[in-house]
């Protein structure tokens, strides 16, 4: 990675980094949740379908955004698809052009689901306003309230586990 994208991605997060107070707060508080998952791992069909299911279980509404690396990524049921022309040339969600895709909707959970580093999800949790950020993999700049680590698990392994989680929380 080139040192003009790491510089514009350090000042888009920097810019756009959320304000408001995070900790743990029940999924009773929790009106609407925002997940995101990689949409090039397999099964990921499958992964959408079950966030969708608990969460409707749960009266919650989801919005699940699925990031492909592909230009032209295939459509999946239940998830608004992010690829490469939905992000610009560093990785930041367009939010401006016929290819703008909005990813704030007001939630209280946010749910990052990606096993490796992807700065399109770390923006958006970032400049995310919600109370409560759960991930899969480490961020060093300490955005998210609660790590699920998942060595060796596939997504949709480590949602059921993050799912048990979620409803511990008091």
């Amino acid at each position: 990675m080139s040192i003009l994208v790491s510089a514009a991605r350090y000042l888009s997060i920097r810019l756009h980094a959320s304000k408001t107070p995070t900790g743990f707060v029940p999924l009773s508080k929790v009106h609407t949740a925002v997940v995101f998952v990689d949409a090039d791992e397999p099964g990921v069909q499958a992964l959408i379908d079950s966030v969708v299911k608990y969460f409707s279980s749960k009266g919650i509404k989801a919005g699940v955004f699925a990031v492909s690396a592909a230009k032209v990524p295939e459509q999946l049921k239940g998830a608004v698809v992010l690829g490469r022309r939905n992000v610009g040339w560093y990785g930041k969600p367009r939010r401006h052009g016929r290819r703008a895709v909005k990813t704030d909707l007001g939630e209280e959970l946010f749910v990052n689901l990606f096993g490796r580093y992807n700065f399109t999800a770390e923006f958006c949790a970032s400049a995310s306003n919600a109370s409560f950020k759960v991930a899969r993999s480490h961020s060093s700049k300490g955005v998210y309230n609660m790590l699920v680590t998942s060595e060796g698990f596939d997504q949709n392994s480590v949602f059921t586990q993050m799912a048990g989680l979620l409803d511990t929380v008091k």
